[in-house]
């Protein structure tokens, strides 16, 4: 027992030691990890991310707000951008730098231009094809060229594919050619078939393309069947010019779900990182019936041997994030599990019927753990134990914590407009107030101490990933001291990290 103790010891402290040095300023980059979904700040239901860098910061844009900043792709501070008086919300932004000025386009909209990404902007004009006539273009990505040549992609809309031209230089707003069909949807690629288990053999969405080059080759990545399916995913077509003919990849689709908490991850970015490496940012699809409502995720972008590319994930676990590591493609996993999922003993303070707590443990975004409405404080204890009777003592040393706050649906989940049935429109993106809480551990259930205080929490956060010092312990509880008064809670999942506390007879952690 005693040699079981002193590697215990030992495992915590290498733990703090791999812990201690993170933080969010570039020094501390060696040791910065993240989880997926990102923790963004005043967001709820967000998606379809563009990553600007320009002039050494990060300047991220999403259908559902922009814009927000960063210097390391892990935290981002909201920034709100002026856009010209009467502009409506930007879908699916695409923005880019060319010639010193940041440019910014969306679906259905024309080009603007900024001399700082946060505006103000100002509306250069309409979209015109090469025969001077307006055209209006979805999911569109614009790509700059090495030798100064600036390219067009966008989406033909449902199975028709995706689109490339060139654009001229000295009005970006005017195609310089006819454009070209670069592909379209083909229903022998089974993972671009429309729903969930792709059965839909001849439907398809295929979209939101994005461009990179890498040693002389493009890699025109795009997204299918849909966004709203579980299956959404990201594949890639390469050519030896930026406008083809292109060859489908043999490794696709180059990010897809594992049948986790992480899904539908499509109509992404690559942008490269402040270590040097590219990474994907992408939509993470939540639910897809009743509220329709999505994250964004970030995983690291990699090339095989023969030069195939592919993204390192979705990850699931705390990850370390853009500098840590030299090669974070091959794996970037921190080493911290999760230990919580479907542990089947808790208390909580209330539950509403229906919504026991055991739904914020069941790694499912679909579930939830809703609090009587009067519960002014609401609290929910853990334990992470097993029905293991030949080892009572079941601990972990835990290092951070995952918690996906949200507000709790309304009963009726559908509208109707024009005799059709669509999705719920989603509450407003910013919410009300941050959530404020204490997470707080103990081995024997009655003695608390505190990992984790955010009852002065200032940022309005749906996603929390709190980092401590490694703590070995059996019971984990979260308190939520102050919430949005005007929308009712829910905690879609609460996930503890970390790893066993016990070791084999051989003296090697678990």
């Amino acid at each position: 027992m005693k040699q079981k103790y002193i590697l215990t010891g030992l495992l915590a402290g290498i733990l703090a030691m791999s812990i201690a040095g993170q933080g969010t300023g570039q020094g501390a980059a060696t040791k910065l990890r993240y989880v997926n979904p990102l923790s963004i700040e005043d967001t709820r239901s967000i998606a379809d991310p563009t990553v600007l860098r320009f002039q050494g910061k990060y300047y991220l844009f999403l259908s559902g707000g922009m814009v927000w900043t960063s210097e390391d792709l892990v935290h981002w501070k909201h920034q709100p951008a002026t856009m010209p008086p009467g502009t409506r919300g930007v879908t699916a932004p695409a923005a880019f730098e060319y010639q010193g000025s940041a440019y910014l386009t969306g679906n259905d909209t024309g080009l603007f231009r900024a001399r700082n990404p946060v505006g103000p902007w100002e509306y250069v004009g309409d979209f015109k094809d090469d025969q001077g006539k307006k055209i209006l273009l979805f999911d569109t990505m614009v790509f700059v060229d090495g030798d100064g040549r600036v390219y067009a992609y966008y989406s033909g809309r449902h199975d028709d594919g995706i689109y490339g031209v060139e654009l001229d230089r000295k009005d970006l707003t005017h195609f310089a050619a006819p454009p070209r069909k670069l592909w379209t949807f083909n229903n022998a690629h089974i993972w671009e078939r429309y729903g969930d288990h792709n059965e839909g053999t001849e439907l398809s969405w295929i979209e939101a393309p994005w461009m990179t080059k890498r040693n002389g080759k493009y890699y025109l990545q795009y997204a299918a069947p849909g966004t709203e399916w579980k299956t959404y995913a990201v594949g890639v077509y390469t050519a030896k010019s930026p406008l083809g003919p292109f060859t489908y990849a043999p490794r696709n689709p180059i990010l897809v779900h594992q049948n986790g908490l992480i899904n539908g991850t499509g109509h992404h970015c690559v942008i490269e990182g402040p270590d040097g490496n590219l990474w994907a940012i992408y939509t993470v699809l939540y639910r897809n019936w009743g509220v329709f409502d999505r994250r964004i995720g970030m995983d690291p972008v990699g090339f095989d041997k023969d030069g195939n590319m592919f993204v390192g994930g979705p990850s699931e676990t705390p990850r370390w994030g853009p500098g840590a590591i030299a090669k974070p493609w091959l794996d970037n996993d921190s080493g911290s599990l999760p230990v919580s999922i479907n542990r089947y003993t808790w208390s909580a303070s209330s539950s509403m019927p229906g919504r026991d707590p055991t739904y914020a443990f069941d790694n499912n975004v679909r579930t939830w753990w809703q609090p009587a409405g009067d519960d002014a404080q609401p609290w929910l204890t853990l334990d992470l134990g097993c029905r293991n009777p030949t080892d009572p003592n079941q601990e972990f040393v835990l290092d951070s914590s995952r918690i996906l706050f949200d507000v709790a649906p309304p009963e009726r989940t559908s509208l109707t407009v024009d005799g059709h049935s669509t999705w719920f429109p989603n509450t407003p993106r910013a919410m009300a107030a941050p959530y404020r809480y204490k997470l707080e551990v103990s081995s024997d259930n009655r003695t608390f101490k505190a990992v984790a205080d955010k009852t002065n929490n200032t940022a309005a956060n749906n996603v929390e990933f709190d980092e401590f010092a490694p703590v070995r312990c059996r019971y984990i509880r979260l308190t939520v001291t102050g919430r949005p008064t005007n929308l009712p809670m829910a905690v879609l999942e609460f996930t503890a990290f970390g790893k066993s506390a016990q070791t084999q007879r051989t003296g090697a952690a678990k």
